[in-house]
């Protein structure tokens, strides 16, 4: 198939991010998105599909197709005999034309233009020798992969296993292949762009891996479709490889693609036909693209990483490529193609996926249901680092799937349910920051918040399980003698911190509402508002400490903040989410000055603090790790709880051994945490070791010290 002229559209459409240039870039230059000048070494700059530079003895001309559908418009070449090769190859070391192409009926089929510089990395195979890969070959090739240089190798691997011994057809069919030697072929094409990927992160890449990727990104042998095709076949495990294969193809090549590649892929999501192979093959595509993260080298790494690089070349004698273009591995623009081209195809994809759950006949369809619900979760994840505007169509339909919580949906449909809602109300990393909640995420946290309350959801959780075997409705019951438990707990904290979620941003949106000056605290319907807020509240927060208590088996007496430290002691960025929510819940319900007296005691930050210090076992230690890790949002809890601890300083002294014999020893024991942790991020700081500016946690912690010995502070 011929590759049509494609206009990208979505390069200007996404935000770039800017990155440190490297250190041997040129000084003076800051182009966005465009090749570094190289003009001090007398090498053009026009490589554009893998943004790379390449030696002087390359002709880079010859390898390059600056726009991949424009050049195979124009450029189709068919190779029939070697006589012919040659005389091409002659003309194109006079010339640089192009190849002769033969009146052959296979002219569809296009491959890039080899030049005389560029024969010793890519030579064409006989053309007798027979279609099938040599297994012995392809373990070579992939020895040498796994050594992430192929200078050793005489063929690139597209023309030596892609050859035919049909002078007039330079197609392939993979389909003909046997399943193995179609397993070892993905197998090294994923590992190729393994080292690709890898290498372009170091800075150094191997010239002959470039000349492979080169061959796959310009889709030599209709490639690309015969990787798409391998969807028709039932064997599970070609069908993931041939998944990964083509994900890493979009990662690699970016926007360089044929439009009609991507609308292959995304028809499979909404065809009348149902093939649930097909759909989850799509949907795996999209997600594994979509939750791609960009490598980024830490600098304490770059300069060793650049050193490794230059060694391993001198060693092995590799032709390595520096790498110098800052921008060149920016997923971004991939990413909103993708998710664009998904938007007009998701009101059908939801309808159809809904049916699929409502069937639930199959594992087949159980697994397309799993891998759409993943996917969506990565969508809409802050980690995605997609734009704002592009997700914002996406987050319609919420509801409709949250309706559809009852006891009849399996556990692990649950499960996937429960974590699309809490990435949605992603308080922590988002919300709480956020002086205006979005109206979608409001709208959820009403749902749930009500179907709590007044539809006993929590009644219809599948968390139990029969004594003696794993209950999963997904795969069946699986007989476990080492089951201790009759609950699925995963289940419990996900809907807990759902729950908590939803209350906080219900709170946060009664605050954002009530900051207009034509209301105040003292405003009558304002306090009538919020005094029923706090007793929905307080009857749901009643009904997850009975609900957790019955499962668990907690003391009936222990109060709800220190029964969720123990609910999430296994979850460290549930756990301090779940904080976040209590603190800011209790800050909000105090504002409007508060009703029900009981509900404070229920979500008492101070002593969630005290209960989450002894599951760390006092250890400053720990909370260091926190504040300098990401993988939790401590530095916003640490940040919000000092702040309060100072302004409610009575209340977190009479809080400290309320239900101990001794309360000195739980300030002190407490406060002896706080002072350690703050003579270690002194101790960063002075040495210029600390990530980021700390000095508003340093200033807190000053001030609850000085009031715990009894000084002011202004």
């Amino acid at each position: 198939m011929v590759l049509k002229e494609k206009k990208s559209k979505m390069s200007s459409d996404q935000p770039l991010k800017k990155k440190p240039k490297r250190g041997d870039v040129a000084s003076g230059i800051d182009e966005t998105d465009l090749i570094q000048s190289l003009s001090e070494n007398g090498v053009q700059t026009n490589l554009q599909a893998l943004h790379l530079s390449v030696p002087l003895i390359v002709n880079e001309d010859d390898i390059t197709l600056n726009t991949v559908n424009i050049q195979y418009n124009k450029r189709r070449f068919i190779v029939n005999s070697d006589s012919e090769l040659e005389k091409s190859v002659s003309e194109s070391d006079q010339n640089d034309s192009e190849l002769a192409s033969s009146t052959s009926t296979q002219s569809n089929i296009s491959i890039p233009n080899i030049s005389s510089n560029y024969q010793s990395i890519m030579q064409y195979s006989d053309s007798s020798q027979v279609s099938s890969p040599n297994d012995n070959t392809l373990d070579t090739f992939q020895q040498q992969l796994v050594k992430q240089c192929l200078c050793g190798t005489s063929e690139t691997i597209l023309l030596k296993h892609l050859s035919t011994n049909n002078a007039n057809e330079t197609n392939i069919v993979l389909l003909e292949w046997s399943d193995v030697e179609i397993l070892q072929f993905l197998s090294n094409l994923q590992l190729l762009f393994d080292v690709y990927l890898k290498q372009n992160n170091k800075g150094f890449i191997c010239s002959r891996i470039i000349a492979n990727c080169e061959l796959i990104i310009y889709n030599s042998y209709n490639l690309i479709e015969q990787i798409i095709g391998l969807c028709d076949t039932r064997n599970k495990y070609i069908l993931y490889l041939a998944a990964r294969v083509l994900s890493s193809f979009l990662v690699a090549a970016k926007t360089n693609i044929n439009n009609e590649w991507l609308e292959t892929i995304l028809n499979y999501l909404t065809d009348e036909n149902i093939d649930c192979a097909k759909v989850n093959f799509a949907l795996d595509v999209i997600k594994r693209v979509v939750e791609w993260k960009d490598i980024e080298i830490h600098v304490l790494e770059e300069s060793e990483s650049v050193e490794s690089a230059e060694s391993s070349s001198l060693n092995t004698g590799c032709v390595s490529v520096p790498f110098r273009d800052p921008e060149s591995f920016d997923t971004s623009p991939i990413k909103g193609l993708i998710i664009k081209s998904l938007e007009s195809r998701w009101p059908d994809l939801i309808h159809k996926i809904q049916n699929f759950i409502v069937s639930n006949t199959s594992v087949g369809v159980q697994t397309c249901v799993l891998t759409f619900l993943t996917l969506w979760e990565r969508i809409i994840s802050v980690r995605a680092n997609l734009s704002v505007i592009d997700i914002k169509p996406f987050y319609a339909h919420l509801e409709t799937f949250a309706a559809m919580l009852n006891s009849d949906l399996p556990p692990l449909i649950w499960r996937h349910l429960l974590s699309l809602f809490n990435e949605v109300l992603c308080y922590g990393s988002t919300l709480a920051l956020q002086d205006m909640v979005p109206d979608e995420t409001c709208q959820l946290a009403h749902l749930v918040f009500r179907y709590i309350k007044d539809y006993r959801l929590l009644d219809s959780l599948p968390y139990k399980q029969e004594p003696g075997n794993v209950v999963n409705n997904f795969v069946g019951s699986i007989p476990s003698e080492s089951l201790q438990s009759n609950f699925d707990k995963t289940l419990l904290q996900k809907i807990v911190l759902l729950v908590l979620k939803s209350i906080a941003v219900t709170i946060k949106e009664t605050r954002s509402d009530s900051s207009d000056s034509s209301v105040g605290s003292d405003d009558y319907d304002f306090y009538q508002d919020m005094q029923v807020i706090e007793r929905s509240i307080r009857d749901v927060l009643k009904k997850v400490d009975t609900f957790i208590k019955t499962a668990l088996d907690f003391h009936p007496e222990m109060p709800f903040c220190k029964v969720i430290v123990h609910l999430f002691n296994d979850q460290d960025n549930y756990l301090i989410e779940s904080m976040v929510c209590t603190l800011d819940i209790t800050v909000g319900i105090s504002y409007g000055n508060v009703v029900f007296s009981d509900l404070l005691v229920m979500l008492n930050p101070i002593h969630s603090f005290i209960e989450f210090l002894k599951i760390v076992s006092h250890d400053s230690d720990i909370l260091l790790d926190y504040l300098v890790g990401s993988e939790t949002c401590f530095l916003l809890y640490l940040l919000r709880f000092l702040k309060y601890t100072r302004r409610n300083w009575s209340k977190f002294v009479s809080s400290c051994g309320e239900g101990s014999t001794s309360r000195s020893n739980e300030l002190d024991d407490s406060m002896a945490v706080l002072i350690r942790l703050k003579m270690q991020i002194n101790r960063l700081v002075s040495r210029d070791l600390f990530p980021y500016n700390i000095n508003p946690i340093l200033r807190l912690l000053t001030d609850c010290e000085n009031l715990y010995d009894g000084n002011e502070y202004s």
